[in-house]
């Protein structure tokens, strides 16, 4: 997940408070030149020309601390959907790892029942790692009922 460190997140904000905080002082005047040209610049006419001094428009009506306490709020949404979206993608992960599974216990579970169903009754099974047995027709028919549950449940 990309994370803004805390570092560049605190120099946005110091660098947006001094943008926010510092109101444009320099002035522009505005004149007409001798061909008739509307000019605009920084610098009165050189000649004392009749010019019309424009001012800068208000600095903005929010203080730089609601600038900064707004900053913060906007943070911590930021903050709280990153939370969300981890979460989401955690619980994607658990879905699909329980669906890989339910798929393996499905799998198992076919393979167990064909090798019940299309062997002899007499056949040695390995229950263990070195354990063997041969199933009575009871636990045979037992185990047949368990593994089709088992398919029921998992393989959807």
């Amino acid at each position: 997940m990309n994370k803004i460190p805390a570092t560049t997140r605190f120099a946005a904000l110091v660098a947006l408070f001094f943008v926010a905080s510092f109101p444009v002082t320099a002035g522009m005047y505005r004149w007409t030149d001798d061909q008739g040209n509307v000019v605009y610049s920084q610098q009165p006419p050189p000649d004392n020309r009749e010019s019309k001094r424009i001012t800068a428009p208000p600095p903005p009506a929010e203080s730089p601390e609601n600038s900064l306490e707004r900053s913060r709020e906007l943070n911590d949404k930021l903050n709280a959907i990153q939370e969300e979206r981890a979460k989401a993608r955690q619980e994607h992960l658990k879905a699909k790892a329980e669906k890989k599974e339910r798929q393996t216990r499905c799998d198992n579970a076919r393979h167990d029942l064909k090798m019940l169903t299309e062997r002899p009754s007499n056949t040695l099974y390995r229950i263990g790692d070195n354990e063997w047995k041969r199933f009575t027709q009871e636990e045979r028919s037992e185990k047949i009922d368990q593994l089709n549950k088992v398919i029921k449940e998992n393989c959807k």
